[in-house]
């Protein structure tokens, strides 16, 4: 095999090693970065430099190659992802944790879930287990009451649902603390923010395919276990043994007929838990990505699928299916086209579809009833194929509650589009002068389809002199008839309208400086609004300014503000200015820290104040009425 390794300014790079992996067999680069190496087809040769990530290429049926290294990152020049823009890791004096993007690729129907235990200072919870529930999370606890206490979401720069995002198509994951973080987004920053970047397409000779599937099993922490038939007939009649009755309720020959299983239709013996509920259930996720691009084009395009089977010990049924599962399905495309040197259009684009399946009775109901009906009560079916129920008045039948009352279906589909244009300035009118717009439209629908049905149920109360079951009908105008019982629909649109221009400049290879200065303005409405209040689209709008000065990545200072506001308030009283300021000195980068840097190789000291605000308190628009003014008839004179 011959080829060239090349520098990120496509010069040869003289003196690298090229090796085979897993073998002593090696040579060094020429000075034109030019080489020549005895491989097998079966070969993996390793390129490695000084300074630059080690490349691994597997020789196959190649002769020749030509490969350009990737320069490495140290830490602190690492770029994280931050309000509006990126900054250098070094020079970030707000509270700004980053979470690896692998940490969170985990077979879960949402992402929120998969939170919880990956950073300090982040509480989940999750409040049910049903396939695909999302968690609610906190960072650093509550920090507002009112309506919404949890962390603004943005995807992309867009306000998101993070459940819509597939884990494995996320880039980067930055969580924003402190008001010196969160200022930028003014009257929606006091709980937190969470920035999440997808993955964007990258240049390279071949497109780079990559397909993972998982499969795995979802159990219960815990079920609880109850009493059993022979337990419960011993403690009821021990109530009435130490209310001083003499007669029991529940005679021997009853008891020893409850336990022998000799007739279960008039003496019955159910294990509740254990027939509502399964032991496990699976789960399944494939996920497939396509990378790549040339100079001018680079995309990233992504599809994948999951499902989650629920925990309900569900009987076979020909008319439907009323077992609980979640799928959803999700479609994303990343492209970035170079117009110009200096300009750069991005487009993205995606697609979520879900669907959801329950029962008809509520995941609460069949749960308490489940703990609630005792093990005697009644049969789950007769034996001649009747629904059973207990003979007491408003008892219940969970196996009832489970299979024989209809299902509930919900679907939701969300459609997103983004759309960017960056030019660079830096060769037109300054360097490190850039400018961007972007303008990003969102559909989110829902529906929900419940068809319910009350079939009759009997309750037995003896055999005849041939040992048929009598039986007596307890809802005797029930019916097998599978009704429409909701039909609902809901929706929302939001668009989003972003301009800014940022500024970054390194001067006399001391003093590095940077500013942003932003306008943003959000709407988003109800496509179903029902009442006359939801009729009216919510509205954000506002300006964001950014100021940073470090002096030799050792002293830095930042001012940050917000000047939004929300349609929530009354007039003269929408907006409000969001200040922060923030200093920082990085010790370590002293030249006397240097014999300490083996030990602890970054400390830095910062001291931050700002103010941030929360818009959505509870309720909307207190000046507007809930309802239409009554209506007046006029006056008619003779």
């Amino acid at each position: 095999m011959t080829g060239r390794v090349l520098d990120e300014t496509k010069a040869g790079v003289p003196g690298a090693t090229v090796i085979v992996k897993g073998s002593t067999r090696g040579v060094i680069t020429g000075n034109d970065g030019t080489f020549s190496i005895d491989v097998k087809p079966t070969d993996v040769i390793e390129i490695s430099y000084l300074g630059y990530e080690t490349q691994s290429i597997p020789v196959g049926t190649k002769t020749n190659i030509v490969t350009e290294l990737v320069r490495k990152v140290s830490e602190l020049e690492a770029v994280t992802v931050v309000a509006y823009g990126k900054q250098r890791k070094e020079s970030i004096i707000g509270a700004i944790n980053t979470i690896d993007a692998g940490e969170l690729e985990v077979a879960s129907g949402s992402l929120s879930s998969n939170l919880a235990g990956k950073l300090a200072g982040i509480v989940v919870m999750q409040r049910t287990g049903e396939p695909g529930s999302s968690a609610e999370f906190w960072i650093r606890g509550q920090s507002t009451f009112g309506a919404k206490t949890t962390p603004l979401v943005l995807v992309d720069g867009i306000e998101r649902d993070m459940d819509f995002v597939d884990a494995d198509d996320i880039a980067t994951f930055s969580i924003l603390k402190d008001a010196t973080a969160t200022a930028l987004y003014g009257v929606r920053g006091a709980n937190g923010i969470i920035l999440i970047t997808t993955k964007r397409g990258t240049e390279m000779t071949a497109p780079q395919i990559r397909v993972k599937a998982e499969f795995g099993i979802t159990q219960p922490v815990q079920l609880p276990e109850l009493a059993n038939a022979s337990q419960w007939i011993d403690y009821y009649n021990e109530l009435y043994r130490d209310s001083g009755s003499t007669e029991m309720p529940i005679s021997d020959y009853a008891r020893q007929m409850y336990l022998s299983g000799r007739d279960p239709d008039l003496y019955p013996n159910v294990d509740w838990v254990n027939t509502i509920f399964k032991d496990l259930a699976m789960t399944g996720r494939v996920h497939a990505s396509v990378t790549g691009g040339s100079p001018k084009i680079r995309y990233y395009v992504s599809a994948s699928y999951y499902t989650e089977g629920g925990m309900f010990n569900v009987a076979d049924n020909d008319r439907y299916d009323a077992q609980m599962n979640f799928n959803k399905y999700s479609f994303r495309s990343n492209i970035d086209i170079d117009i110009t040197k200096s300009t750069q259009l991005g487009l993205s684009l995606s697609t979520q579809y879900t669907t959801k399946n329950a029962p008809c009775t509520s995941t609460n109901d069949l749960y308490a009833y489940t703990m609630y009906v005792t093990p005697v009560a009644t049969p789950t079916v007769y034996s001649n194929g009747m629904l059973a129920i207990p003979q007491e008045s408003g008892s219940v039948n969970p196996y009832n509650m489970l299979n024989n009352t209809g299902y509930r279906r919900y679907n939701t589909m969300v459609a997103q589009s983004l759309l960017s244009l960056t030019q660079d300035f830096s060769d037109i009118i300054t360097p490190g002068l850039k400018a961007n717009v972007k303008f990003a439209w969102d559909a989110q629908n829902a529906t929900l389809l419940e068809r319910a049905m009350s079939p009759v149920t009997y309750y037995a109360t003896g055999r005849d002199e041939n040992g048929e079951l009598m039986l007596t009908a307890a809802n005797p105008n029930g019916s097998n008839y599978m009704k429409l019982a909701t039909s609902d629909s809901s929706g929302t649109t939001a668009i989003n309208f972003e301009g800014s221009l940022i500024y970054e400049r390194l001067f006399a290879e001391d003093h590095r400086v940077s500013g942003m200065f932003l306008y943003s303005v959000r709407s988003k409405s109800k496509n179903r609004p029902l009442n006359y209040i939801d009729a009216y689209p919510t509205k954000n709008m506002g300006i964001a300014g950014r100021f940073t000065y470090a002096f030799r990545d050792k002293y830095f200072a930042e001012f940050n503000f917000g000047y939004n506001g929300s349609e929530n308030f009354a007039p003269g009283k929408r907006y409000g200015f969001f200040p922060s300021y923030a200093v920082g000195y990085m010790i370590s980068n002293e030249k006397f820290w240097e014999p300490l840097r083996d030990k602890v190789n970054i400390l830095k000291i910062r001291a931050s104040y700002g103010k941030i605000g929360n818009d959505e308190i509870g309720g909307r628009r207190p000046e507007a009425r809930s309802a239409a003014p009554p209506a007046v008839s006029p006056t008619i004179r003779p």
